[in-house]
C-alpha cells in the first residue's frame, strides 16, 4: 500500500449518498476541502452529484456499491484507497426502512401447515451489518494513513432507534443496534487504533426513505439539515480525536447527547458491562486494556467502604458503624496518617489510608477497590483558617468535584453517598445567600450534570443541626449570665424557629449509611435527612435545661449584632438560621427516601435529648 500516491487532502467516504442526508454530507464535506467519494446503488444519480462537485474527479468520485455486501463495500475501500492513498473519514449512512411487513397481518386465516414466507431482512443487512463492515473496512485502512493510524468514522443513526416506532419493527431494532455498536466499539477503537466511532440520531427527515414527510410531521418536530450537518461537524471537527462511542441527537434545531444510561439495578447493572479481560483475550487476541477492565474473577468477601473526613464528626460517626456492620470493611481516608484519631482508628483494626482533598491523584489510589464510598468536606476548616465564607466555599466545592471525580474513575464502586446541604441561594434565586450549604449544594448539581454515571449511583444526605454544638461550638454553648446562675443562649434566630436536627454524630451517620447500603439501587439518586427530629430552638434549650439541671433562657439577637460578635462565623450562622425562619430546607419532596424505605430503627437513632444525655459530663 506504501506505492500508492497519497493525497494531501483529507479523504471522506460518504455511504447512502445519492440522496437526502448522504447527498447533503458529502457535498458538505467537500465545500470543506475534502476528497470525497459518494457511493450507492443508483449510478446514474451519483454519477451526477459526483460531476456536479468535481467534473475532473480529482476531488470527487462515485463508486457504485451495495453496503450489504462486504465484497462490495471492500471495493469501494480499495478503489478509494487507490485513487488516493489515505482515508480520514467515514460516513456510514446508507439505510432503508422495512420491506415488508413482519406482523404479516393478511396471514392470519392461513392454514397451521401454511409457513409464512422468509422475512426480507434487507433492513437489518443494509443498516446494521453495513455499518459493521463499513467499521471493519475502514480500521483497516486508517491504520495506514500518512503521518499515523487515526480517522473518523460516524454512523447514521435514528431516534426510533430508541424510542419504538411501531410502523418500523426492523428499522427500530437495526438503528438501535447501530447505536450499541457505536457504543461499543468506541472505547476499543480510540484507545488502539486512535479511530473514533460516534453516532449521529435524527428525527424525521425530508428524505426518499419514505413519502410524504411534511404531511406526516409539523414543522417543528423535523430535522433541518443544517442541524443534521451541525452534528456530523462536532465530531469531525474534534481535532484531539478524543470523542468517541457518543450518540448525538438531532432534533429540530438542537444536539442533544445521550449519555450513558445509568445503573438502574446498581451493581448489578455496573458488573454486567464491565469487560473480563480473559474473555476479550480469547475472542479478540489480546487484552482491551480498557481501565476497569477485570484482570480475573471478582475477589470475594468483605466489601469495602471508603470513608473520607474519617477522624471528624461525621466520617467518624460511619467509621463507628460500618467497622461493626457484617459484610463490611472500613477503609478510613485521612489526610494525616500520624494523628492520634488515625492512629486510634488503626489500633482498632480499621485501614487507614492517606489522601488529600486538593490531590485527585491521591484519592483515586485512596479509592483502589472500594465499593462504596462516603464523601464530606469541611467548609468551616477553611473559615477558620482565615478564608472568607465565599472562599471558603470555592475551595470546598473544588475539593468536593475532585472526590467525585476521583469516585467516577473508581471501577470497583457500587455506591456513592455524598453529605451534603439545601440551598438557600436556590430555593430563593440568590435572594438569601448561605455559603456553607450553597456550595455543597453546587456539587450536587455537578455531580449530576458533569458526572452522569457516578450521578446514577449516588444518595445525598442532608445534615442540619448538630446537638453537640451546645457543648463543643462557643457560638451555640449556653453561657453563665454573671450573678443569677442562670445560662443564656444568644443566638440570631427566633425561639420558636424549627431546624432538623442531627442528632449523637458518633452514632447517627453510621445508621444512615449503613442502610443506604442495604436499601441498594432504591436509595440512588435520592436525598435523605438524617436524622428524625424537627425541633424550636426554645424545645431544645428547655431539654438542655431539663437533663444539665441548669435554667437556660434563649435571648433572640440580631445578625448584625452577632457578626459583631463572633465575626464571619457568626454572620454565616446567623444567614442559616434566617434561611429556616423562611421556609422548612429540609422539607421532604419526591426526591427523597423517607426512614422507613431505609428501614430504620428508629430506637437505635439517638436524638437530641440522648445526645445531651451523653454529654452531660461537658456541661
Amino acid at each position: 500500500m506504501g506505492s500508492v500516491a497519497q493525497s494531501e487532502q483529507k479523504v471522506a467516504i460518504v455511504t447512502g449518498s445519492t440522496s437526502g442526508i448522504g447527498s447533503w454530507v458529502a457535498k458538505h464535506l467537500h465545500s470543506r476541502g475534502y476528497c470525497v467519494a459518494l457511493c450507492g446503488r443508483r449510478d446514474t444519480y451519483g454519477q451526477a452529484i459526483a460531476s456536479s462537485l468535481d467534473a475532473s474527479g480529482n476531488s470527487a468520485i462515485f463508486v457504485q456499491t451495495d453496503v450489504s455486501s462486504y465484497e462490495s463495500q471492500a471495493n469501494l475501500f480499495q478503489t478509494v484507497w487507490n485513487k488516493w492513498g489515505r482515508l480520514d473519514v467515514l460516513i456510514a449512512n446508507a439505510g432503508c426502512v422495512d420491506r415488508d411487513s413482519k406482523y404479516n397481518f393478511a396471514r392470519r386465516n392461513a392454514a397451521v401447515n401454511d409457513l409464512p414466507p422468509q422475512p426480507d431482512t434487507s433492513c437489518t443487512d443494509i443498516d446494521y451489518k453495513g455499518a459493521i463492515y463499513g467499521t471493519t473496512l475502514a480500521t483497516h485502512f486508517m491504520r495506514h494513513n500518512p503521518g499515523g493510524k487515526g480517522g473518523k468514522i460516524i454512523v447514521t443513526g435514528s431516534m426510533i432507534g430508541i424510542y419504538p416506532c411501531q410502523t418500523f419493527p426492523e428499522y427500530c431494532a437495526a438503528k438501535a443496534g447501530v447505536h450499541q455498536w457505536v457504543r461499543t466499539m468506541g472505547p476499543i477503537l480510540q484507545k488502539k487504533e486512535n479511530i473514533t466511532i460516534n453516532c449521529i440520531m435524527p428525527g424525521g427527515v425530508e428524505t426518499p426513505a419514505m413519502p410524504d414527510f411534511s404531511t406526516a410531521f409539523l414543522p417543528e418536530h423535523m430535522t433541518l439539515p443544517e442541524t443534521l450537518i451541525r452534528g456530523y461537524d462536532t465530531f469531525i471537527n474534534d481535532t484531539e480525536n478524543t470523542r468517541t462511542g457518543e450518540c448525538l441527537e438531532a432534533a429540530h434545531e438542537e444536539l442533544i447527547s445521550w449519555g450513558h444510561p445509568g445503573y438502574k439495578s446498581g451493581a448489578f447493572a455496573k458488573r454486567t458491562e464491565k469487560v473480563y479481560e480473559p474473555w476479550f483475550e480469547a475472542i479478540h487476541g489480546e487484552k482491551s486494556e480498557l481501565p476497569g477492565s477485570m484482570q480475573g474473577p471478582p475477589e470475594k468477601g468483605p466489601k469495602i467502604i471508603a470513608v473520607t473526613g474519617a477522624t471528624g464528626s461525621q466520617g467518624g460517626g460511619v467509621v463507628n458503624v460500618m467497622k461493626k456492620t457484617p459484610g463490611w470493611k472500613v477503609r478510613a481516608v485521612t489526610r494525616n496518617t500520624q494523628s492520634d484519631a488515625a492512629k486510634k482508628l488503626a489500633a482498632e483494626g480499621v485501614e487507614v489510608v492517606q489522601a488529600s482533598f486538593d490531590d485527585e491523584e491521591s484519592l483515586k489510589k485512596a479509592f483502589e477497590g472500594v465499593h462504596a464510598i462516603y464523601a464530606v468536606t469541611n467548609w468551616w476548616e477553611h473559615l477558620f483558617q482565615g478564608k472568607s465564607q465565599d472562599e471558603s466555599g470555592e475551595i470546598e466545592e473544588v475539593q468536593g468535584m475532585n472526590i467525585a471525580r476521583a469516585a467516577a474513575a473508581t471501577p470497583t464502586l457500587e455506591h456513592y453517598i455524598w453529605s451534603t446541604t439545601p440551598s438557600a441561594k436556590r430555593i430563593f434565586k440568590g435572594k438569601l445567600l448561605t455559603p456553607h450549604m450553597d456550595y455543597k449544594a453546587n456539587i450536587d448539581a455537578r455531580i449530576k450534570s458533569e458526572l452522569p454515571e457516578l450521578a446514577a449511583m449516588t444518595t445525598y444526605l442532608y445534615f442540619g443541626y448538630y446537638p453537640q454544638n451546645m457543648a463543643f461550638f462557643p457560638l451555640i454553648k449556653p453561657i453563665e449570665y454573671p450573678g443569677n446562675g442562670q445560662y443564656i443562649q444568644t443566638l440570631p434566630t427566633k425561639p420558636d424557629a424549627k431546624v432538623l436536627l442531627s442528632g449523637d454524630m458518633t452514632v447517627n451517620p453510621g445508621i444512615w449509611v449503613r442502610q443506604v447500603l442495604a436499601t441498594g439501587s432504591k436509595a440512588f439518586g435520592k436525598y435523605s435527612n438524617v436524622a428524625l427530629e424537627k425541633w424550636t430552638f426554645q424545645q431544645m434549650l428547655d431539654v438542655w435545661s431539663e437533663i444539665t439541671g441548669k435554667k437556660g433562657v434563649f435571648v433572640e439577637t440580631t445578625i448584625d449584632a452577632w457578626t459583631k460578635l463572633w465575626g464571619p462565623a457568626g454572620n454565616e450562622l446567623g444567614l442559616q438560621f434566617k434561611f429556616g425562619e423562611m421556609c422548612d430546607p429540609w422539607e421532604e419532596t419526591e426526591e427523597h427516601i423517607s426512614p422507613e424505605e431505609l428501614g430504620i430503627d428508629r430506637n437505635e437513632v439517638v436524638g437530641f435529648r440522648g445526645t445531651i444525655e451523653g454529654l452531660k459530663s461537658f456541661f
